[in-house]
């Protein structure tokens, strides 16, 4: 993560020290993805990979939007055990535009969440709903791309399809670290 931390700095203050020359266009549509270090807090204990992301949203004014995001992860588990989680997440996006180049959000919404846990000879998946929440810095680098930094937490009490394993329910907390890029249409 910190690998993640120093390249996502470095980017935002190259871009710092440039200017864009053409109004940045805030308004509107957009849609990036992202890559995402993804920590999952469930079953007594905290796995941590990557995983990767898409998102897109619509920017009704400077400061109001609204915004859908879907990740994934591949294992996060140990050599015994493969944990894989995602969830599909819709927020408003509150964003205070700091310059033409800068921009700081936060959100906060509902989410449909999924953790896989295939080892030992069982294979689970658990499902619920839960919410989410974030912030993030948004660097325009032109006039209609962005990049950004984000920080997102997704928390919900999931529920199991089956009952191999014995466990009904889990409370899981989805942490994200990411770095993406969006064009504003």
């Amino acid at each position: 993560m910190n690998k993640l931390s120093i390249v996502a700095i470095s980017i935002l203050s190259a871009f710092a020290a440039t200017q864009v020359s053409a109004a940045t266009d805030t308004i509107g549509f957009y849609v990036g993805g992202a890559l995402n270090r993804v920590t999952a807090d469930a079953f007594d204990g905290s796995e941590t990979g990557t995983g990767v992301g898409v998102y897109g949203g619509y920017n009704f004014n400077e400061w109001f939007g609204l915004e859908a995001n879907l990740f994934a992860t591949g294992d996060l588990g140990d050599k015994d055990v493969d944990i894989s989680a995602g969830a599909l997440s819709f927020t408003p996006k509150f964003t205070a535009q700091i310059n033409d180049i800068f921009s700081a959000y936060a959100k906060v919404g509902i989410a449909s969440m999924a953790v896989n846990v295939d080892g030992y000879g069982y294979d689970e998946d658990f499902t619920g709903f839960g919410w989410t929440y974030g912030v993030g810095v948004n660097a325009a680098v032109t006039e209609h791309l962005n990049i950004r930094v984000s920080y997102d937490v997704t928390t919900g009490d999931l529920d199991a399809d089956r009952s191999y394993l014995g466990l009904k329910d889990i409370d899981t907390d989805i942490k994200q670290f990411a770095v993406g890029v969006h064009y504003q249409f």
